[in-house]
């Protein structure tokens, strides 16, 4: 029943991946300096666990460089994807302007009854305790429908301006992960990889990965940078709540995503 204790990551900009990459074994790997003969520091990933991995930090960045060059996006795919995203966030946008008028409209009633709430008890036609009770009742309704109302009540054109300007990113995924600072950089790894990029013998290893970054895997295995196998029964997407939504997929079991991998050696 015990919370599980957070990992206290510091953060350093010459090892950006530190506490995002794992280790085969399924453990976050550490990274920090060597010292040459020659007075100059390396960087090194590694894993707590002896004979584990210990990856030069400039190998592993190298890497991943080739293999998001690769998953660069063509011309023709990003008019789809700027299409498909023009058509979802119009077609949100829409909704929420119906949420908006729903919540106002709420809003208005949960008003109207603390009006009359208040004649009531002025009246003394209500006692002290119902009136508290059911203050306090309307009063929480109040500022939730408010909070709702203003977020709803956002404009989002602007939003939708920036993401269109940014679009064209796409197309070189390698320049995107350069200019983003140590935070940006970890964000977005863990967000195209769904928090399992793993390191074993010298490539990197993933079960899950963004479906259209994927369309060159077979070229980033040929090259050494990374081998993506989907693992059966894991999706691509994070599911919605519903039919296919959030469920256990298979018993919990200290394994990694890879067979035979152990989380701690026995």
């Amino acid at each position: 029943m015990k919370k599980p204790e957070k990992i206290r990551t510091v953060i350093d900009d010459n090892i950006p991946l530190r506490g995002i990459l794992k280790c085969h074994c399924g453990n976050p790997v550490s990274g920090a300096a060597s010292r040459g003969k020659a007075g100059k520091y390396f960087y090194y990933y590694k894993c707590r666990f002896p004979k584990h991995n210990n990856i030069s930090a400039i190998k592993a960045h190298d890497q991943l460089l080739g293999a998001f060059e690769l998953m660069s996006l063509s011309e023709r795919r990003i008019k789809e994807v700027k299409s498909g995203a023009e058509k979802a966030i119009e077609t949100e946008m829409k909704e929420n302007r119906k949420r908006l008028k729903d919540k106002k409209s709420l809003l208005e009633q949960e008003k109207e009854k603390l009006y009359s709430l208040e004649e009531k008890w002025i009246k003394n036609e209500i006692g002290r305790d119902t009136y508290e009770r059911w203050y306090t009742t309307l009063n929480e309704n109040i500022l939730d429908l408010d909070a709702a109302v203003e977020r709803l009540g956002n404009d989002d054109s602007k939003a939708f301006s920036i993401l269109s300007k940014n679009f064209d990113l796409l197309t070189d995924m390698k320049y995107v992960y350069q200019e983003s600072d140590t935070l940006e950089k970890r964000e977005f790894v863990s967000t195209v990889f769904d928090n399992n990029l793993y390191y074993q013998e010298g490539i990197y290893r993933t079960p899950t990965m963004m479906r259209m970054f994927a369309h060159n895997a077979l070229k980033m295995r040929e090259k050494n940078y990374l081998i993506y196998e989907e693992k059966e029964g894991l999706h691509s997407e994070i599911p919605l709540s519903g039919k296919g939504g959030i469920r256990t997929l298979e018993p919990v079991t200290p394994t990694t995503v890879f067979p035979g991998l152990l989380i701690r050696p026995l």
